[in-house]
Order: C-alpha cells, then structure tokens, then sequence
C-alpha cells in the first residue's frame, strides 16, 4: 500500500483499498455464511459513493 502510494495518485490508490473492505464483506458472506443484513448493506452503500466522490 505505501509503496503505491508512492507511485501514483493518492485518491484511486485509496478508494481501491476501501474496496477491499467491501470484498471481505461479500467473502464473509458467501463463504462464512455470515448475515449480510441492512446494516451491512447500507455501509456498503456509504463505501460505494465515498469511492464515487474520491473519483470524481
């Protein structure tokens, strides 16, 4: 992560990471057969337009 901060814009390196979080999430859901209730669906929402807005 630092070595990319490094190398390129900050903004894209930064939303990429957030994805991430977003990605465990469906992981934890899928494979682990956690709930993937509204809370985490409205988090998931927030992480998605904080990535919109850091793109834009």
């Amino acid at each position: 992560m630092l070595w990319a901060q490094t190398r390129g814009a900050l903004a894209p390196i930064a939303a990429l990471r957030e994805t991430s979080v977003i990605a465990g999430a469906m992981i934890g859901a899928v494979l682990f057969h956690e709930r993937f209730g509204r809370w985490r669906i409205v988090a998931t929402a927030l992480v998605v337009a904080g990535v919109v807005l850091v793109n834009t």
